[in-house]
């Protein structure tokens, strides 16, 4: 909770994807679901900013209340194309769904880890705290610089948006996501 609104903001200035509310089952595994939900809430926006949209105040309402469901849940991945190539993941114990769809697909992870986390399953463990918000803000400060970095050491071959997820799932360039987990834990030391 302390994390949500940093972490998109974060995200969303280094061009991220994220999810920050709550980590649906399913969200990488059955990405042909998620993604039938991505085009509902899309279609949701693009009745509620129609000029005539032949809706009643009732029906404008439950698409509005349905749509604002659906962005909170998956507002930060609404673009994402693939599964993402690295998971940045703040609160290991919270996140344990997405421990778990990451490491069945192979994906890296790369987490803070608290006296009370289970380090089985990440491959790139930062000792650190997961409760505080100043910790939290230290540790989105320290990924967006690294990010940031990353981006600039690497040779550019697009100006297109890379595939990525957060929630605290923070992640960077596909030929990057090994070395901004490198220079992160190089930061935190």
């Amino acid at each position: 909770k302390q994390a949500s609104e940093v972490v998109a903001e974060v995200a969303k200035e280094t061009g991220q994807y994220f999810v920050n509310y709550r980590w649906l089952g399913g969200m990488l595994t059955n990405w042909g679901t998620i993604s039938g939900s991505i085009k509902k809430m899309k279609k949701y926006e693009a009745d509620l900013v129609a000029e005539n949209r032949g809706f009643t105040k009732k029906e404008l309402l439950k698409m509005s209340v349905k749509k604002d469901k659906l962005e909170r849940a998956l507002g930060g991945i609404a673009e994402m194309k693939k599964v993402p190539d690295l998971v940045f993941i703040i609160d290991t114990n919270y996140e344990s769904l997405a421990i778990a769809e990451a490491s069945k697909l192979g994906i890296p992870i790369c987490a803070i880890l608290d006296s009370n986390s289970n380090p089985d399953g990440i491959d790139y463990p930062i000792p650190g705290n997961d409760d505080a918000r100043r910790a939290i803000d230290l540790y989105c400060k320290l990924v967006k610089e690294t990010i940031e970095n990353a981006k600039k050491a690497a040779p550019s071959k697009s100006e297109e948006k890379p595939d990525a997820v957060s929630y605290t799932h923070l992640r960077a360039h596909e030929t990057d996501s090994y070395r901004v987990c490198r220079l992160l834990l190089e930061k935190t030391k």
